[in-house]
């Protein structure tokens, strides 16, 4: 399949998260800051159409993800509209394939996960502890926790049973940009070197 080989070119980082407005592309572009020779895929659920748009003028609107993106350092970026299915399929394919060249990529969004094998899968979940039923299936293949709080969450029994044992969860403020920050990229690190 062609984007085994493609994938086989360089890192993928899967960025997931617990809920929309959870904080995947401020990680993204936590990622992006401190990762060279980067780039990035933002996928957006749609309900009828697929989309893969690469024009720099859309993707460094103001206000978009893909700004955010491109401001943190990714040396490319690509935007997915997807409802999914084998149209995403395609669609990451031709994303990925425009991003030969690169050390890696930093994919956000769960349902990009159904298609690829990442490197390492980051999970973002917010200080509640609440999960959307359909990311559980996610979080269970996390190799890192990210909890996304203001304050350290140090008992971890409101987070779902999927991730009470993980062994690796960091405490980061993304908004703040604080907390176990160099910890979480020194680990990050460690799975695409």
């Amino acid at each position: 399949m062609e984007a085994m080989h493609i994938e086989d070119s360089f890192k993928i980082i899967s960025v997931t998260g617990a809920h929309s407005g959870v904080g995947k592309t401020t990680l993204c572009a936590v990622l992006l800051e401190n990762l060279k020779n980067f780039g990035g895929i933002k996928f957006t659920k749609t309900s009828l159409y697929t989309s893969v748009v690469n024009d720099i003028n859309i993707l460094s609107e103001d206000g978009k993800d893909t700004a955010i993106f491109l401001k943190a350092g990714a040396e490319k970026v690509i935007w997915i509209q997807s409802p999914g299915g084998d149209e995403l399929e395609d669609a990451l394919n031709v994303a990925l394939a425009k991003m030969t060249g690169l050390k890696g990529v930093v994919v956000e969004g769960n349902s990009p996960l159904v298609f690829l094998k990442p490197h390492l899968i980051i999970f973002i979940i917010g200080p509640n502890g609440e999960v959307k039923p359909s990311a559980l299936e996610v979080c269970r293949k996390a190799d890192i926790i990210v909890i996304n709080s203001e304050t350290k969450i140090s008992d971890l029994s409101l987070l779902p049973p999927e991730l009470q044992e993980h062994s690796k969860i960091f405490w980061i403020d993304l908004l703040g940009k604080k907390g176990e920050i160099d910890k979480f990229i020194a680990c990050s690190k460690q799975y695409i070197e």
